[in-house]
């Protein structure tokens, strides 16, 4: 009889028979390729190598749980992540949307003088913009930011509401803040004149303010601007608008708190060429000048010393030169023996020396600068002040100046024979509203307000002989000046040829629009030139012609000089009018090729003129060159994104 194994063992005694191995068959943890051992190598028993092995699987096993353990905690979190980033994100553009709307809200505020309306939406942007940055810190939206070729959104997100969490807790405070001291009573002195002192010193806030929006403009443009996120891109261009909008408010304040004071005798008196331009006979700045004044400027108050109209500078040659570009554009035009040529050019510096030039040598007085206003802004500033009253009786009020001076005084004296009594009543009209102007009201910030919206459209121009406050104009709507610029470029500058003062009745439109991707890229401009001038009821001065022509005209039809200023390094391939092809003189002024052609536009008409061009692929937004006339410009942009 055998005896029972012991279990531990498992070896039956020397002589028995094993039992029966519950274990037998094939060994599922061994290999393909076992072998024996060699004679003489200590081998485990049978059942030693079952526990070993059965460790091992177990061991196995463990890791294996643990690993699954892992992956299925990294997927968790990595869906945490992902709602964490979600929500946060949906937060973050409810809250951005409300720190917009509040930029917005401060810059209106701002613009129209309402501190207290200002100070509570700096407040909102404050909060807003402060709880969008709070959502979008953190290691979560850090490393989202960072993953290559996909966090480009995040990142922009957090860009966008770090500069508008700057924006709202250094620059918007400081803005306030100086509105609060520049007030219409801190304004006025008690005699009317103003008080220069709150204006000079406002420009150190003014200054840091300015450059903080331009570092958030610069930290947010440098920003990805094409992600895989439409909405992120959005918020992106949006904001930076804003700011845009908000940089120009700011920058046209800080100019103003540098130049205002010294212009306006803060130092000594300060002497001007006031002039008025008649936008009814279309120039590059405006319109034709006409009457003009000589004003003096001290400490704050302004005196009006005489009015001229413009036969007193005829016969008077301004020593001036503007170089070789200059004189190709307008060779044989006169700007520098006509006054009333001297603003051809769109870029007001230029008229304005050539102006102060011929006063000098017609009177050996030196103005310090010059200054040119056209009726339109002359509404603005009295819809401010309230109407005057001419020696004559003439009620003169902002619903009519326009129409008063620039169509009505023309059926008033219709003759040739009368020019010098309406170039009198013209005078006479500059002489009231002056008066009107040359004190403030006693709340100026309607008049403050009027001001800067003639002058953001160019209807209130200002040009200095001293040039550091040049340089700082120059920059500025109200300095006049063609800018130069990378940027693609939309200038349409019109002149009136003809010699009449139909631009009363002409409309105008543009369309700009580019095509194709790459390093240059084809522009179509599209220009639309409406005359509507009626067909009867018009005096001789108003439709008649002194342009020599080869072609039969009829009452009421126009002629213009139309310039294009292009993007710098344009090529001009075609030109048409009305599709019939024709040719366009060349020239260039301040980096921009200049096409300039001559235009035929019959009353009651619409003339086309259309421009095929290849331009270099200029980054950022198109800056468009706005000339000033009765009629607004209407300007259609449309680009191709090429992303």
């Amino acid at each position: 009889m055998s005896s029972d194994t012991d279990d531990v063992g498992g070896i039956a005694p020397p002589g028995d028979q094993p039992a029966a191995d519950p274990f037998a068959g094939p060994d599922p943890f061994a290999g393909p390729e076992w072998e024996p051992a060699p004679l003489g190598t200590a081998v485990p028993e049978p059942g030693v190598r079952r526990v070993k092995r059965s460790h091992r699987k177990s061991r196995r096993l463990r890791r294996m749980r643990r690993t699954g353990w892992i992956m299925i905690g990294v997927g968790a979190l990595i869906v945490l992540c992902g709602v964490y980033l979600v929500v946060t994100a949906l937060l973050a553009r409810s809250r951005l949307e409300a720190a917009r709307s509040a930029v917005s809200q401060v810059r209106a505020e701002l613009a129209a003088g309402n501190v207290a309306a200002a100070r509570a939406a700096a407040h909102r942007l404050a909060d807003e913009a402060s709880g969008a940055h709070d959502l979008t810190t953190g290691p979560v939206w850090a490393l989202a930011a960072g993953i290559p070729d996909g966090g480009e959104p995040f990142a922009t997100i957090r860009g966008i509401t770090a500069g508008l969490d700057r924006l709202a807790s250094n620059v918007v405070p400081q803005l306030v803040a100086v509105a609060d001291e520049i007030t219409p009573a801190a304004l006025r002195n008690a005699d009317g004149t103003i008080n220069l002192g709150p204006i000079a010193a406002a420009a150190p806030a003014l200054d840091r303010a300015a450059g903080g929006i331009a570092a958030a403009v610069g930290s947010i443009g440098a920003l990805p601007a094409h992600t895989w996120l439409h909405s992120a891109d959005a918020a992106r261009a949006q904001v930076l608008s804003l700011l845009g909008h908000l940089g120009d408010t700011v920058g046209t304040a800080d100019t103003a708190a540098h130049v205002v004071p010294p212009m306006l005798g803060a130092d000594g008196p300060r002497s001007y060429l006031l002039v008025f331009q008649n936008d009814a006979e279309a120039r590059g700045t405006g319109g034709l000048p006409g009457a003009f004044a000589v004003v003096t400027a001290s400490a704050g108050r302004l005196h009006f010393d005489a009015f001229y109209s413009d036969a007193e500078m005829a016969g008077v040659t301004a020593g001036v030169d503007f170089g070789a570009q200059y004189d190709q554009l307008f060779d044989g035009a006169g700007t520098t023996t006509l006054f009333g040529n001297a603003n051809l050019s769109p870029h007001f510096p230029y008229a304005a020396q050539i102006w102060a030039s011929m006063w000098q040598r017609k009177s050996g007085q030196r103005v310090d600068g010059v200054i040119a206003v056209d009726p339109t802004a002359l509404s603005y500033l009295l819809g401010a002040t309230g109407p005057v009253t001419t020696h004559d009786g003439t009620l003169v009020d902002a619903g009519d100046v326009v129409a008063l001076t620039q169509s009505t005084v023309y059926a008033k004296y219709p003759e040739p024979d009368q020019n010098d009594e309406r170039k009198l009543y013209l005078l006479e009209i500059a002489r009231a509203v002056s008066g009107r102007l040359s004190t403030l009201p006693p709340d100026p910030k309607a008049l403050v307000h009027a001001a800067g919206r003639a002058a953001g459209e160019r209807r209130i121009l200002v040009w200095s002989a001293d040039p550091d406050l040049e340089d700082r104009l120059v920059g500025t709507p109200v300095g006049g000046a063609v800018p130069r610029t990378g940027a693609p470029f939309v200038g349409l500058s019109i002149v009136n040829d003809g010699g009449n003062k139909l631009d009363y009745y002409l409309d105008r439109s543009l369309i700009w629009q580019r095509t194709g991707c790459g390093a240059q890229r084809q522009v179509q401009v599209t220009i639309a030139l409406t005359n509507n001038a009626p067909a009867s009821g018009l005096s001789y001065n108003v439709v008649s012609r002194s342009d020599i022509h080869d072609y039969p005209v009829a009452p009421g039809d126009n002629r213009l000089m139309v310039s294009y200023y292009a993007t710098d390094g344009a090529l001009m391939h075609d030109v048409k009018i009305d599709g019939r092809p024709t040719t366009a003189t060349v020239g260039q002024q301040f980096g921009h090729p200049v096409f300039v052609i001559d235009v035929e536009v019959p009353r009651g008409r619409t003339t086309t003129v259309t421009l095929a061009l290849t331009e270099p692929d200029a980054a950022g937004a198109p800056v468009v060159l706005r000339q000033p006339l009765v009629r607004p410009l209407h300007v259609t942009l449309r680009d191709q994104s090429c992303g």
